[in-house]
């Protein structure tokens, strides 16, 4: 497969050497499958090359004798004589096509992976049992835990060096006040979440003798009223100015486009766009699959015949891909978008579009969803069955955005006038 990036023979015979010669081909044609243009191809094909040079001339003999500080030991040499103001980047750009070449020797088996030994902090010895207890006893998920865990680290690394086992025993309320503080500007969402987030850790160091005292009480609960918000929702208006700023006829836009009209449409989490594979659109039954999302249950709705031109548009430029997911990057490797991936088109199409909204972003078209059809006097239960919603009372949210029908509860001006 060498040759479809390179034809001079004498370039062939000079690939097909030393450590690596035997993996080449094949590492091209996991190129190709990429979806790699020919003159990226020979860019990352040229410098495992020149690092394969650099490994006969060592005397290496199989790529499982490479090792991390191998690879430094080349990126040193290779650049030793370029001082140009372009050698960080070029540097950027050779490790790069090394990591991918390490990666698909791993993966065949023929490199060992490197041994990524955990970073030790000091207070680590603490901090690790309190993370395994929130896995195993709380069995919270992994994306919560490490939310949990930044907030914990910040705390902690503001103790400085007070964070040994003797230090802790005296650890005072007056530092963990102070870093409170620190966080009295943020939101509201954030300040309770660092709150919890804190009084768990502390009152965890006092069951375990960490600490000498319960400092889980020096911090205040912060008050949350259920449903004290209104959703935010959109003008249909701007949801149309949106999808109408998304150029149809591209490669991206073509993606884009059906992202945003199936967010418009079912009122999906940006993840569930992402996490929607080929297998979840029944054609022949006209139907789709949202699969559950934060505890909540699967979705299968009628395919609307808008969203499944906007899929099928898509579908025609969709690059080649084992991967099952609709929607993939737009550059090589190709590979399955995030729900942050999703996050940022909305951003992006919204900014294009000159829609500003405050914390705008995927749930604000999922919040317009449901507040539409609120306003087509669709059932509470039906609402709930299309947003995945296993309990009625994560619904009732949006009832309170019904201005329509709160008009006929709303309580007389005192006096007789409105």
């Amino acid at each position: 497969m060498l040759e479809h990036f390179y034809i001079d023979p004498r370039t062939l015979v000079d690939f097909r050497r030393g450590p690596l010669g035997p993996y080449f081909d094949d590492f091209a044609a996991q190129l190709k499958k990429s979806g790699y243009v020919a003159s990226t191809g020979r860019q990352i094909l040229g410098h495992c090359c020149i690092f394969n040079a650099f490994l006969i001339e060592r005397g290496i003999d199989h790529p499982k004798e490479i090792t991390p500080d191998l690879a430094d030991v080349f990126m040193t040499a290779y650049f030793a004589h370029n001082q140009s103001r372009t050698r960080c980047i070029a540097e950027t750009f050779t490790r790069c096509h090394l990591r991918r070449l390490f990666d698909y020797l791993i993966l065949k088996g023929a490199m060992k992976a490197p041994v990524v030994k955990p970073v030790k902090k000091p207070y680590s010895w603490m901090l690790d049992p309190y993370l395994r207890y929130l896995c195993e006893e709380r069995q919270l998920a992994k994306p919560t835990i490490q939310r949990i865990e930044g907030r914990i680290h910040a705390f902690l690394s503001s103790l400085k060096t007070g964070v040994t086992r003797h230090d802790m025993k005296s650890l005072k309320a007056e530092k963990v006040e102070a870093h409170v503080k620190e966080h009295l500007n943020c939101s509201r969402e954030n300040l309770i979440n660092l709150a919890n987030n804190l009084r768990g850790f502390l009152r965890f160091c006092a069951q375990k003798g960490y600490t000498n005292e319960d400092l889980s009480l020096v911090i205040p609960s912060i008050p949350s009223y259920r449903l004290r918000t209104l959703p935010k929702g959109m003008e249909e208006t701007a949801i149309q100015k949106i999808l109408g700023a998304v150029p149809q006829g591209t490669v991206v836009g073509s993606r884009d486009y059906a992202i945003l009209l199936l967010l418009v449409a079912y009122g999906i989490r940006g993840k569930q766009a992402a996490e929607l594979i080929l297998d979840d659109i029944n054609w022949a039954r006209s139907t789709i699959r949202f699969r559950a999302m934060k505890g909540g249950k699967e979705v299968i709705v009628p395919l609307m015949d808008a969203v499944g031109e906007a899929i099928l548009s898509h579908l025609r430029h969709r690059p080649e891909s084992a991967y099952r997911q609709v929607f993939l990057t737009a550059k090589a490797p190709y590979r399955p978008l995030t729900g942050l991936a999703v996050s940022r088109i909305v951003h992006a199409a919204m900014r294009k579009a000159h829609v500003e909204m405050r914390r705008g972003g995927t749930n604000t078209f999922r919040h317009s969803w449901a507040i539409r059809a609120l306003a087509h006097d669709s059932p509470m239960k039906a609402i709930a069955d299309v947003l995945g919603h296993r309990c009625l009372d994560t619904t009732f949210i949006y009832a309170k955005a019904d201005l329509k029908a709160l008009r006929h509860v709303a309580m007389p001006w005192p006096g007789g006038q409105q």
